[in-house]
């Protein structure tokens, strides 16, 4: 969806609750007038998009994630803790792009504050079992990336679909973080137990199929 520069005369005291509200919304001016007037007219921003699909995300999410307010609008942040000694939370972002770049569609990213080695020796176990349990089911080429201190997983568009709705992609994401997270804290509890904790995480990988999780 194109943008274009207009010039319009708002009075001073609706500018200044226009930026009261974007400051609130972690928006700008601009972004936040479109899509008040996008909703007016009824059509579908990005932004409205992107909301609408994060808002069925969390909707999915139970009450052991608790929400990030202080998130973008093309991003939606959540913290989970892990049960390990000195209780880590583990902090996932869905960040998504306003314009797809074909199939690519946003990405997850993992990350954790601790520099434990010996937890980030575990945790890069997990990410072993997790991406080799991804790469046997998902018949897409899923691209990770990772650095010192964040995993990335490219999030997609399914593979054959003509069109999705907003709440259908939102469940999908949904459901794979859902997974993610039992995942890790399935392979944590075990992780004295290396090759228990890696089925583990296979199972739950497997059981997660049934609900689309290989689709992005």
């Amino acid at each position: 969806m194109s943008k274009s520069v207009y010039s319009i005369v708002l009075s001073d005291e609706v500018v200044a609750a226009v930026d009261l509200m974007a400051l609130r919304l972690g928006t700008n001016r601009s972004n936040l007038i479109n899509q008040i007037l996008a909703e007016r007219v009824s059509v579908v921003t990005p932004e409205r998009r992107i909301k609408d699909i994060f808002d069925n995300i969390f909707r999915l999410l139970d009450e052991q994630f608790i929400q990030d307010s202080s998130t973008a609008d093309t991003a939606l942040a959540f913290r989970s803790p892990i049960a390990y000694k000195y209780k880590p939370t583990v902090r996932y972002s869905v960040e998504l792009l306003r314009t797809p770049e074909g199939e690519h569609i946003g990405n997850l990213k993992i990350s954790f504050r601790t520099r434990s080695q010996a937890f980030m020796q575990i945790l890069s176990s997990f990410y072993n079992a997790w991406i080799s349990s991804e790469r046997e089911h998902n018949k897409r080429d899923v691209k990770y990336f990772a650095d010192s201190d964040r995993l990335v997983r490219e999030i997609y568009f399914p593979k054959g679909e003509k069109s999705i709705s907003s709440e259908q992609l939102g469940e999908l994401i949904g459901e794979y973080v859902k997974a993610f997270d039992a995942a890790l804290k399935g392979y944590f509890a075990s992780a004295d137990m290396p090759e228990a904790a890696a089925h583990t995480v296979s199972e739950i990988y497997s059981n997660a199929l049934k609900n689309g999780i290989d689709k992005i």
